[in-house]
């Protein structure tokens, strides 16, 4: 039988810094895509502007 390879356990320190890490990661990638949702916002409300039709659907329109 093949032995299997056991990972090293990972200590609290480690793991609080992994966890850290990821956090910091996790929170600049939603920033990013706040940023990326206001930038497409800012996109329709000029297109709206420019176009003078609707882009957005209307909350509580007709399917």
């Amino acid at each position: 039988m093949p032995k299997k390879i056991q990972k090293p356990v990972e200590t609290e320190a480690e793991e609080l810094a992994r966890l850290r890490e990821e956090n910091k990661r996790l929170a600049e990638a939603l920033k990013m895509a706040e940023w990326m949702n206001h930038a497409k916002d800012v996109m329709i409300d000029e297109a709206e502007k420019m176009f003078n039709i609707p882009i957005r659907k209307k909350a509580g329109a007709k399917q």
